[in-house]
């Protein structure tokens, strides 16, 4: 079922998670760039060593494929010309995705999409994305262990974008978390919508810093890393990015305390 969104843009219901892809009032594309790309982009990318750069990117989960067409037609239009490679889990690819309504500025997002559909990859010049079929846990294992044969990079940007964590337990939990730790470089930003407590403890536990980012015109979301340092993110659309003290949520509520483990 097709649901119009409130910048346009169109996502769809998926009745076996019983949820949206992506938020109706903040809009597919607009909670797209605004709670992911954009903030990744500009904590990642140096505009004047461009060059020097490459991005190891996880995308969790394919979805729609706004995440990674959108982190596609940013890139371009910045001008970014570094090495770019996403990995992108997810449970199946949904049937006629390529006749999906995209909005014009996922540029190219058809042709894309009949690529990825034959073959799970597509490539054009320094942009690789490879789409992986099945569970996300499996996978990402499959990843730790080509991460410790020497045959992939750790990931230094991670969309974490599955359905909730009530819809979607299992892509939430503090082993999840663990092994996204275990996946990640050291200076690694991942982006969420969820600011959800047990989450976040469960993520606090696996080593990760969450800070929450205030916006104008999206919902409140969420950056993990794994350093302390202050997140500054020259954004309009910005208003403020403070830490979030978990230990503070753990001393009143400790039923947080196990609900994820």
């Amino acid at each position: 079922m097709q649901i119009l969104t409130n910048d346009t843009s169109v996502t769809l219901y998926n009745a076996r998670f019983n949820e949206a892809y992506h938020n109706a009032n903040d809009g597919a594309l607009q909670e797209t760039l605004h709670k992911h790309i954009l903030p990744a982009v500009a904590l990642k990318l140096d505009f004047k060593k461009l060059e020097s750069k490459t991005l190891n990117v996880l995308d969790i989960c394919f979805g729609l494929g706004f995440n990674t067409l959108s982190l596609y037609s940013v890139l371009k239009e910045c001008g970014f010309s570094g090495m770019v490679r996403v990995d992108s889990p997810e449970l199946e690819f949904l049937e006629n995705l390529k006749e999906h309504p995209y909005p014009k500025e996922l540029i190219r997002a058809k042709e894309v999409l009949c690529v990825l559909e034959k073959k799970r990859a597509f490539k054009e010049g320094n942009f690789n994305i490879k789409l992986h079929l099945g569970d996300a846990r499996e996978i990402l294992k499959g990843f730790l262990k080509e991460i410790q044969q020497g045959k992939r990079e750790k990931f230094n940007v991670i969309f974490q974008d599955p359905f909730s964590p009530l819809k979607n337990h299992h892509l939430w939990t503090y082993e999840y978390f663990k092994m996204l730790y275990a996946l990640s470089s050291q200076s690694v930003v991942i982006t969420t919508y969820s600011h959800n407590s047990c989450m976040l403890y469960s993520a606090f536990l696996a080593g990760f810093y969450a800070y929450k980012v205030v916006q104008k015109n999206v919902r409140d979301s969420v950056i993990l890393t794994k350093t302390q340092d202050t997140l500054k993110l020259n954004l309009e659309f910005v208003e403020k990015v403070f830490k979030i003290d978990i230990e503070h949520k753990i001393r009143v509520n400790p039923k947080l305390k196990g609900l994820y483990d």
